[in-house]
């Protein structure tokens, strides 16, 4: 297995084999008969966290423990999650054992992660430096699936009777060592373009900062693919659309991340190794991943147009959300995986639709005359008066709904909505409380929750024009969103960061190592560059940012930015 740093193994621990790790806190004296185990939430899942709290001062969450072996919650009482993301907890130890699961749960947005811990609980014990997050999540699955769990280990399920501790730790080793290189990528789609401009994407090593590959889709030479991608939970599979444009239809597929670790392109001979699943119903330019990484939603520009939604976990296509028969942008999804967010293209509406029932749809036939209508309660529709909806970003806390209106002049007679919008969700009706005059290409928000970027340029859509001047980067400060009580006119654009440029860039902070990975065309014949930028100094005074190091050449007409697990910014 390729080597992977210490900071690595440190940011991105998931299985505590009793060494100690950075996170850990003071535990305190463990009761009679108890054990006691310490850690902290994973640096990226303390960053998620810390952004939703109303305010950093009291806990964020809680964890308990449970026996792998039977199911049974074994700590003494649930601790709290400090707003440091440390806790500690007592635990009884059970007499026979094979494991032992800490479950995680956020007070601010309910999301549960869980670590299996392998080592030896011993009356009196202290266990230190335990990391809860993504990352472990994802083990503990792997783990329960290798083992022919029948459910989730610790949560709905125990393991075979007679598993013993000494197997499971030889599990998790293997998982760890197949898991944590897939996770220790980023990815930037490159849509292409015409001639040579092939499209495809650029793989991000995330410890290295640096680009390792571009993978061109030679296949499709003057076709494009999805502005946006979206990659599972596990590191494993890229979601991503082609023939965007350039084909009569679009196709949906589910590339084998993996077997690119061979490969470099993707052609006619190897295609059906490196696409798991593939469905023709159409492709646009939306690709939106649920928090839950079960659901994700393409948009297609083909006729019939609309949202065609699918089962990440099942590979399963379950129909088409018509939304006016429209090929909406951008999308969003709620913390609680309830309600789907999208705009209606052309008709400058941001709707909302109640996607509770997605768990219980039937896999639906890919036909244009039967595939299943997704008839879905519309919950929310906001009119801006005229525009073009291009940017939708949800606040961490679910309040509230960013929706950037990328239209300039202001028709006569509007009341202006041109720039990034704030939308409170929590008003009857909701309204827009906040207007931040821009023109938005697409959004992303810090790991802290404290800043919303809105990538700009000034063209009207994604497509590079000889009279584009510059891309631009308007950092807005969002953090009084953060408050018990929030003050809209607190929402401030404080910086413009401006790299010379074509067509729209996009975004995306890395939610471990908090860089921001900033990608752009750099002439007009759509060669693409990856920026890094730290944007620690946007708390400063005078905010800044500053770049780092050299910028790293990656595909043509370069547009989202994604890591596993996270919808692609």
């Amino acid at each position: 297995m390729k080597k992977v740093s210490r900071l690595l193994l440190a940011a991105m621990a998931v299985v505590s084999l009793g060494l100690a790790g950075c996170g850990s806190s003071s535990s305190a004296p463990a009761a009679a008969k108890t054990a006691t185990i310490s850690g902290a939430l994973e640096p990226g899942a303390s960053k998620v966290t810390l952004k939703t709290a109303a305010a950093a001062t009291g806990a964020i969450g809680t964890v308990k423990a449970i026996d792998a072996a039977t199911g049974n919650v074994i700590s003494t009482a649930d601790a709290n999650i400090n707003a440091d993301g440390t806790f500690s907890l007592n635990v009884t130890p059970p007499t026979t054992q094979a494991g032992v699961i800490l479950k995680a749960t956020l007070t601010t947005n309910s999301k549960a992660y869980r670590l299996l811990v392998t080592d030896t609980l011993t009356v009196g014990a202290t266990l230190s430096g335990k990391a809860i997050g993504p990352n472990s999540d994802v083990v503990v699955t792997k783990v329960s699936a290798d083992l022919a769990h029948g459910g989730v280990l610790g949560d709905g399920g125990v393991l075979h009777n007679g598993t013993t501790l000494a197997a499971v730790a030889a599990k998790v080793a293997d998982v760890q060592g197949e898991v944590l290189p897939n996770l220790a990528v980023g990815y930037v789609i490159n849509t292409g373009g015409s001639g040579t401009a092939t499209p495809g994407f650029s793989i991000i090593d995330r410890v290295a900062k640096t680009v390792t590959k571009t993978v061109r889709f030679t296949n499709l030479p003057g076709v494009r693919v999805n502005h946006f991608g979206n990659v599972n939970t596990d590191g494993s599979e890229l979601w991503l659309c082609t023939n965007k444009a350039g084909g009569a239809t679009g196709d949906v597929n589910v590339f084998d991340l993996v077997g690119f670790k061979n490969y470099s392109t993707l052609n006619d001979s190897n295609k059906a190794t490196l696409i798991k699943k593939s469905w023709t119903v159409g492709c646009g330019v939306q690709n939106v991943q649920s928090p839950s990484g079960k659901y994700v939603f393409i948009s297609s520009d083909q006729s019939p147009k609309g949202v065609n939604v699918f089962d990440v976990e099942k590979k399963a296509y379950l129909g088409n959300i018509t939304n006016g028969n429209t090929a909406p942008h951008v999308g969003a999804v709620s913390a609680d995986n309830k309600t789907y967010y999208t705009s209606t293209a052309g008709s400058y509406h941001v709707v909302g639709y109640d996607i509770s029932g997605l768990a219980t749809a039937a896999e639906s036939t890919t036909d244009t005359a039967t595939r299943t209508t997704l008839n879905l309660n519309k919950v929310l529709d906001v009119d801006f008066g005229y525009g073009n909806i291009h940017a939708l970003r949800l606040h961490p806390s679910g309040k509230y709904l960013f929706a950037g209106n990328n239209t300039w002049p202001v028709p006569t007679g509007k009341t202006s909505t041109s720039g990034v919008n704030v939308i409170d969700l929590t008003a009857n009706p909701p309204k827009i409380i906040a207007t931040i005059p821009g023109r938005p290409h697409n959004f992303a928000i810090s790991p802290d929750g404290k800043y919303l970027i809105s990538t700009e340029s000034t063209a009207a859509d994604c497509d590079i024009t000889p009279g584009d001047p510059a891309s631009l980067l308007q950092f807005i400060d969002i953090s009084t969103l953060l408050t018990a009580t929030p003050d809209p006119t607190k929402i401030k654009d404080i910086l413009h960061y401006n790299h010379p440029g074509y067509g729209g860039s996009h975004a995306g902070w890395d939610p471990t190592t908090g860089l921001l990975y900033y990608a752009v065309s750099a002439d007009a014949d759509g060669q693409g560059w990856l920026i890094k930028l730290d944007t620690s100094g946007l708390s400063n005074a005078t905010p800044s940012v500053t770049k780092v190091g050299d910028s790293l050449k990656i595909g043509w007409n370069p547009h989202g930015v994604l890591f596993p697990g996270v919808n692609g910014d």
